[in-house]
């Protein structure tokens, strides 16, 4: 793939997750607990895990954590959304090129979703100093495999397709 190509697809990528994490405000989730959302745009950096280098993947999932943290929920959330992001991209990469004849994408997802729920109530406590956060785990634990089994299922169409129309073997 030439550079442009890649710079471009790295722009589209980091826009769409951007534009999925701004509707994704407006989607109701039927659960009383704060932190609980889908993460649907875990499905971009999924297609980026696939599709592009780690690097790429990063920077994909840098860029959509800053641009949110800063037009949404304030800079404070960013090391929260910053390492939760980070930690589930790099798990999720490692499953998808090391262990990806054990795993699927859904299987790589959900994993994705438990390392960042669980980094980011880590992170909280840590910030917070307050312990009594843990307690959320088994219900932030629970929606991770809910929600990742969603957004791998929408990931593992998306990449299929990519696939069957051969969009990254051409120059």
């Amino acid at each position: 793939m030439s550079k442009y190509k890649r710079y471009g697809l790295i722009i589209i990528l980091v826009t769409n997750a951007i534009l999925i994490s701004f509707l994704e405000l407006f989607i109701p989730v039927p659960v009383p607990v704060p932190g609980v959302k889908l993460g649907l745009a875990n499905i971009i950096t999924l297609l980026a895990i696939v599709f592009l280098s780690f690097k790429d993947v990063m920077l994909i999932v840098t860029m959509r954590s800053l641009v949110i943290a800063v037009l949404t929920r304030g800079v404070m959330m960013l090391a929260f959304s910053l390492t939760g992001g980070i930690m589930s991209a790099i798990v999720m990469s490692i499953l998808y090129k090391k262990f990806s004849n054990y795993f699927s994408i859904k299987g790589i997802s959900i994993a994705g979703a438990i390392v960042h729920n669980t980094t980011q109530i880590v992170i909280a406590s840590l910030i917070l100093g307050q312990v009594v956060i843990l307690y959320y785990l088994p219900i932030l634990l629970v929606s991770a495999v809910i929600t990742g089994f969603i957004t791998g299922s929408i990931a593992e169409m998306a990449i299929t397709e990519i696939k069957k129309k051969g969009i990254f073997n051409h120059g």
